[in-house]
């Protein structure tokens, strides 16, 4: 795993993080409501989409909730 370490710690791996960019980038967003990931557009997802969303969950749930720490 090729991890990237985020500002605050938080190590993701570096395909999730393309993934997000790619999901973005195709108009679907990416959030966290009760644990829950929630991706816009889902109908618009492809079954490819589909598949790497359910593999990178979990980081894709890190990202998505992701708040840098504040700047001093």
């Amino acid at each position: 795993m090729a991890a990237i370490e985020l500002k605050g710690g938080l190590l993701v791996d570096e395909r999730a993080i393309a993934l997000a960019i790619a999901l973005e980038g195709a108009g679907h967003g990416l959030s966290v409501r009760d644990g829950a990931l929630l991706v816009t557009n889902g109908s618009g997802l492809s079954a490819e989409q589909r598949q790497q969303i359910m593999a990178w969950k979990a980081h894709l749930c890190a990202i998505a909730a992701y708040e840098p720490p504040k700047e001093q």
